[in-house]
């Protein structure tokens, strides 16, 4: 079942009506965006999106033929007749992209959570070369999310310099610097796909003017968008994808069954699991809570990106607890993952969180990602972050 379909079942179990539907012989699995690139009814995607399908849709124009996949570049096109006469093929900008220019990614990320319409992020190119040295990618800030995969990266006059296609993964990150990346994404130039297009004698045209005017981010959207889709991937069943380690991929895929998380048996992970397990749970006591960070916390914190000291953390919890007298904290258990290297471990996971201030007559709450680094020598924090979502 979908992440989104599961939101979808939570919320009509409220008391809206549920009608049994007939089998199917394939159910969307996935989503992602592609967009035009020739007048023959050509469609770029990311092979990642396409994979595995026992069909493809592309938004409403049903289903896509002649499907061709470039694995080792991430790389796909389908095709689909007859092509919209109000959608015009992106155009390949002839000249190299630059450190630090202006980027927009155009796509349907998470379109079964928000809205089903188009979406534009902005953000620049932040190097020439993607992780680990590999040529084929950018590393751009323009945020990307499931759903992303496949659609066009452009630069501010609307001209092609890339396809959006992962973002570096947290595990990855964790195990090798300690810290969660913020905002690190990849696309793969358009370099890169003029060279599959050729390989397929597929037509596409480049930008050869001389003198491109730079458009606003609403005239940049409204010239893209049109040439920009949907993509649905539907399977007998749901489409197994493997990630490499360091990238994520960004289609929108099935979320998997949640299951009892992998640890090592070591009595090592088990207790570093149940400190942070507890300490997050503790929130519901403010004096307990504070007993015991003042006990697990190091002289020196990262304390969600800053540099503090016990003292400053202590003083931040101690702020956090007067705000908002009354908490409620849950752990996943099941979302908890170790990772360690050397003397040190990172704890990465998901809670339910609840708070309220009699005083001030607020409440909130929701679902917060967490991940602590912890020194294994001396059993003490050396860095926390996280995320809310409300």
């Amino acid at each position: 079942m979908r992440l989104w379909h599961a939101l979808v079942i939570v919320a009509t179990a409220g008391g809206a009506a549920v009608f049994n539907q007939p089998a199917e012989a394939a159910e969307q699995t996935g989503t992602g965006t592609g967009f035009l690139i020739s007048k023959e009814g050509w469609v770029v995607t990311n092979a990642h999106v396409v994979e595995g399908c026992s069909y493809v849709e592309v938004s409403s124009f049903g289903k896509a033929s002649d499907i061709q996949l470039d694995k080792q570049n991430d790389l796909a096109v389908l095709r689909f007749k007859p092509s919209p006469s109000t959608s015009a093929p992106l155009k390949l900008r002839k000249t190299p992209s630059r450190l630090g220019e202006d980027v927009a990614a155009l796509g349907y990320p998470l379109s079964q959570i928000l809205s089903d319409g188009i979406k534009i992020t902005m953000g620049n190119i932040n190097s020439l070369i993607g992780l680990e040295n590999d040529t084929r990618y950018l590393q751009i800030s323009t945020p990307i999310q499931p759903g992303n995969s496949g659609g066009p990266l452009v630069d501010r006059s609307g001209y092609l310099v890339g396809i959006n296609s992962a973002r570096l993964n947290d595990d990855y990150a964790i195990k090798r610097s300690g810290s969660i990346p913020q905002n690190v994404n990849f696309a793969i130039k358009s370099s890169i796909l003029e060279l599959f297009l050729q390989s397929r004698n597929i037509t596409y045209t480049k930008d050869e003017s001389t003198d491109n005017v730079p458009l606003s981010s609403a005239d940049l959207a409204e010239k893209v968008s049109k040439s920009v889709f949907q993509i649905a991937c539907y399977a007998d069943s749901p489409v197994k994808t493997s990630e490499a380690p360091a990238f994520e991929t960004r289609r929108q895929v099935e979320a998997p069954a949640p299951v009892a998380p992998k640890r090592n048996t070591n009595t090592m992970d088990e207790t570093i699991v149940e400190l942070v397990t507890l300490m997050i749970n503790s929130n519901n006591n403010a004096t307990t809570a504070l007993r015991i960070a003042d006990k697990l916390y190091s002289s020196h914190v990262d304390f969600f990106g800053k540099p503090l000291t016990h003292r400053q953390v202590m003083q931040d919890k101690r702020k956090y607890f007067d705000r908002w007298p009354i908490r409620k904290s849950y752990v996943h258990e099941n979302t908890i993952r170790v990772l360690c290297e050397d003397e040190t471990c990172a704890v990465t996971g998901e809670y339910d969180w609840y708070v309220r201030s009699p005083k001030r007559n607020k409440e909130a709450s929701g679902t917060a990602s967490f991940y602590y680094v912890i020194d294994v020598q001396n059993g003490k924090i050396i860095a926390e972050g996280g995320k809310a979502r409300k």
